[in-house]
């Protein structure tokens, strides 16, 4: 049995790091992708967010391989396949969590300087009372933007402070700290 469960984990475990390589090296996605036909629109989704596929050969090659270690050390089998289980959802859990934090910058190229009205975001470099500018990271459409930032009210806004959107003015927007 711990010889099957070896090979089960090395066989998955390579096809999910071919996979992963594919994905974050050549932009190649192998995942399940459904097109829906709703009325007069198409609508494309993908199920699974981290990928079926890759979530599926994590969560079985992880647990196959705790599975072999625990056998091989003679723990009893009820045991091992609850410990195998419970491993393998939290390595899926990880590498999910792992790829968010890893997409999270992606950028979606389709956004205006509109998009940011009423976003909220921090300050990065101190924005002057009148005059100057500074720069705001500000949330847009899921990926974080680095925008020039003048003060709403004509207050100065030191780094770090959290503000608001209030207006767009050209490439600059005008910012409110949060609380005032």
């Amino acid at each position: 049995m711990a010889e099957i469960l070896m090979w089960v984990s090395i066989i998955t475990g390579g096809l999910l790091i071919l996979l992963m390589l594919l994905s974050l090296l050549g932009g190649l996605d192998l995942d399940v992708d459904i097109d829906l036909d709703v009325g007069d629109t198409d609508v494309d989704t993908d199920p699974g967010g981290l990928g079926v596929i890759k979530g599926a050969l994590t969560f079985v090659s992880v647990s196959a391989w705790v599975m072999k270690i625990l056998l091989v050390s003679g723990k009893h089998p009820g045991m091992v396949i609850g410990i195998g289980l419970v491993s393998g959802a939290l390595a899926f859990l990880l590498l999910h969590y792992l790829f968010k934090l890893l997409l999270k910058n992606e950028e979606n190229v389709n956004w205006s300087m509109d998009d940011a009205m009423f976003q909220k975001g921090k300050v990065y470099v101190r924005i002057p009372s009148i005059g100057d500018t500074g720069i705001a990271h500000i949330d847009i459409k899921g990926a974080h933007r680095e925008l020039k930032a003048r003060s709403f009210e004509k207050k100065e806004i030191a780094s770090g402070a959290m503000v608001v959107v209030m207006d767009v003015d050209g490439e600059y927007v005008l910012v409110q700290e949060v609380g005032t």
